[in-house]
């Protein structure tokens, strides 16, 4: 019997150590596939920051991404990594040789306006300090951009004074526009990807609406002297709004700084006063015992009570006399420490409002750095960033989320017909129309171009699609009228619910391929694909 007991009782416990591996295991097995989606995304991050910088490393991140997508063997997941990490490091050289490259063209566009005859002194005097402090290297290609600016407003000023040059760049910008008869036009998609690269940029209210204007005038206006004029006009708009931006900050640390100069005087003058205060405090107390003690003494010396008497009465109006001047001096130190913190809390005070007009600002350009200019919708970082926390979120305990990729039918004709003016019209209507119709459960933003994404929480997709129909018929209905033309504008919407297995591309290639489905058949429809 005892024999058996011990038996049933080892079993017992092999079960729980059996049990306890097994949850293990299965934390082990939650905590790889959390680790495999945050690797996910940062590799999903990084093939985004270089899509179309090196075509082969693109290649080899949507590689990785199959494979752990797959969970291949990790010797597998090493040897494609170590491509990776080879492809970085050329790109790093190239990215240097390229910095080199640009360091000696911006030199060499320099000297070749040093050579030009009848340039002003001053201006040959400036040219010349301004190439001497731009004679180091840069440590990336944006920090070039402000020299380039500085450059073309020396070439824009040499141009105008119709100065003629030795020989070089200017003798073949000359023979070029007297070979074109002064109709010398810019290669448009250049235009369109500068066009494009200001769409992202996010400044203050004032300065997006004047680039906004200049952006459509670089549209619209194509010979060179016109697209250089409004490419410096648009440099020195970034730039007064990041000296703004940098003013406004500046401003604000001098307050801090000030405040806390304040601050600092205010506190070491307290505790002089207060150090001084008690010197002062010890002494009449110091005063008042010796007074006191000599009083007793008084007492114990007298030969009669009226002796006593008029001995007393002395000693306490000597006490009196110093106990009021112990409180003077204490009405005063307590003046001199309530004005000292007076000036200090109107200090803090101005800080304080000062302060909550630069979080408000900061969080105004957070909001600017996340909104699309032209439509006011969600842009696409903020699209990333949404749809990765949701990600995350549905991995960790899944819910109903779906993705729709939406694309405007035959956009190019309206850009081409009637202008880019209309094309923008029609992309702030229709993200207009999108917003009304689309429930508070749906997430809008602007994907690029004429392409927007929504992404839905809790919603079937029965209900979805007929959602989605009805804003489709509600766009298609929008009374667009261009140039005396009624124009009919429709979409193809690609749609998809989120699956176990899925990560963020998997996803959207899966929408985007349902989208483009719905082109092929005939636009202006949503197709689902699950």
């Amino acid at each position: 019997m005892n024999t058996k007991t011990a038996a049933v009782e080892q079993i017992k416990a092999l079960k729980n150590k059996l049990n306890a591996a097994i949850e293990s295991r299965a934390s082990l097995e939650e905590n790889f596939n959390n680790q495999t989606i945050l690797l996910t995304q940062l590799i999903s991050k990084l093939s985004y920051i270089s899509k179309g910088i090196n075509l082969e490393l693109d290649n080899r991140l949507a590689q990785l991404r199959v494979l752990l997508t797959k969970s291949a063997p990790v010797s597998v997941m090493e040897e494609k990594i170590t491509e990776i990490t080879k492809l970085l490091q050329q790109h790093s050289k190239t990215n240097e040789q390229n910095i080199s490259t640009l360091h000696q063209q911006f030199n060499s566009a320099g000297k070749n306006l040093q050579r030009i005859n009848g340039l002003p002194g001053d201006l040959r005097r400036k040219l010349r300090v301004f190439l001497k402090e731009a004679q180091s290297s840069k440590d990336n290609l944006a920090l070039y951009i402000p020299l380039f600016s500085q450059l073309l407003e020396l070439y824009d000023f040499t141009l105008k004074s119709k100065i003629t040059p030795k020989a070089g760049l200017l003798d073949t910008y000359q023979q070029s526009k007297d070979s074109e008869n002064n109709v010398s036009k810019v290669n448009e998609k250049i235009i369109e990807k500068i066009s494009s690269r200001l769409n992202k940029l996010q400044l203050s209210a004032q300065h997006s609406q004047e680039l906004l204007a200049l952006n459509k005038k670089l549209i619209k206006d194509k010979s060179h002297d016109d697209v250089l004029q409004h490419c410096i006009e648009i440099f020195d708009v970034i730039v007064d709004d990041l000296k703004s931006e940098r003013d406004s900050a500046k401003s604000f640390l001098t307050t801090l700084n000030e405040t806390l100069s304040t601050v600092q005087n205010v506190v070491n003058k307290t505790l002089v006063t207060c150090q001084k205060s008690q010197e002062s405090q010890d002494k009449i107390n110091d005063k008042l015992q010796n007074q006191l003690i000599d009083m007793s003494g008084t007492v114990e010396q007298a030969l009669s009570l009226d002796k006593i008497k008029v001995d007393i009465s002395d000693k306490l109006q000597t006490i009196s006399s110093t106990l009021e001047e112990k409180s003077k001096l204490e009405q005063e130190n307590q003046k001199s420490l309530v004005k000292q913190l007076d000036t200090m809390a109107e200090k803090v005070k101005k800080l304080e409002a000062q302060s909550q007009v630069f979080e408000k600002k900061l969080a105004a350009q957070q909001r600017r750095s996340m909104q699309d200019a032209l439509t006011k919708l969600s842009n696409r970082a903020a699209f990333d960033d949404y749809f990765s926390q949701s990600m995350v979120r549905y991995h960790h305990k899944p819910f109903d989320l779906a993705l729709i990729v939406m694309d405007i039918d035959d956009f190019k004709n309206i850009n081409d017909n009637y202008g880019h003016t209309a094309g923008d019209k029609t992309l702030q209507v229709i993200a207009s129309t999108i917003q009304k119709t689309v429930g508070k459960n749906a997430f809008v933003a602007r994907y690029g171009g004429e392409e927007f994404v929504l992404i839905y929480t809790g919603i079937k997709k029965t209900a979805l699609v007929k959602e989605l129909n009805k804003l489709n018929k509600n766009i298609a209905n929008l009374p667009f009228k261009f140039k005396n033309n009624k124009v009919s504008i429709t979409m193809s919407m690609g749609v998809t619910h989120i699956k176990s297995e899925d990560n963020i591309h998997i996803a959207f290639e899966r929408a985007d391929e349902a989208m483009y489905k719905a082109k092929a058949q005939g636009k202006n429809q949503v197709i689902y694909l699950q």
